[in-house]
């Protein structure tokens, strides 16, 4: 028997908060201090780019969105978040969500989800960087569709979306929300996040 519990963690936090990163760090300390149990990642963008690559009227839409910078609707990040569920999950395994719930509509379909696989209680990992720190981040990563207004634009989005969900989380017993300041080393944060888990 493994002496960690199984985890079932939600990352959320800005673009360029260092999500990513954070998740690749704790994803080799949990393999090192549970070396038996499978860890399951979804990324709802790769989710997203995986689903745009298929060549059907699906694909070809959601590809077209994308490139558009515009939003997938409700119901099809939803059924990409459940399928992923449903085609890997053992009700054993640690599960990893990165960047869903976007929206406050979609976080029952997420609540009824863990339900149903088993994955409660779950803790909601929120990595806080304010605007000013995400834009020079994100400015210096250079890709060719960040430009600072473009990048304050989906800040102001995420902020006005997201903020919502994690108060939902705060009120619900089903989940604990950890408040991480991102604005330290990427060796800081990992400390911090694995001591508030327990790991």
């Amino acid at each position: 028997m493994s002496s960690v519990n199984k985890q079932t963690l939600i990352f959320l936090g800005p673009q360029g908060s260092g999500k990513g990163t954070q998740i690749d760090l704790l994803k080799e300390h949990l393999a090192k201090v549970d070396t038996g149990r499978t860890i399951l990642q979804f990324g709802m963008g790769q989710g997203l780019r995986e689903l745009a690559t298929h060549a059907d009227f699906t694909g070809k839409k959601t590809d077209a969105i994308l490139r558009a910078g515009g939003l997938i609707p409700y119901s099809v990040s939803c059924a990409v978040f459940a399928q992923y569920l449903m085609n890997n999950a053992q009700g054993d395994e640690h599960i990893i969500i990165d960047g869903f719930p976007r929206t406050p509509d979609q976080v029952p379909m997420l609540d009824s989800a863990l339900d149903f696989f088993e994955a409660k209680p779950a803790t909601v990992v929120c990595i806080n960087i304010s605007d000013e720190e995400a834009v020079t981040r994100l400015l210096k990563r250079g890709r060719n569709d960040d430009t600072e207004e473009g990048i304050r634009k989906r800040l102001a989005w995420s902020r006005k979306d997201t903020m919502p969900n994690v108060e939902w989380f705060r009120a619900n017993p089903s989940y604990k929300v950890l408040d991480i300041d991102g604005e330290r080393s990427v060796e800081e944060i990992q400390k911090d996040i694995i001591a508030q888990l327990g790991l």
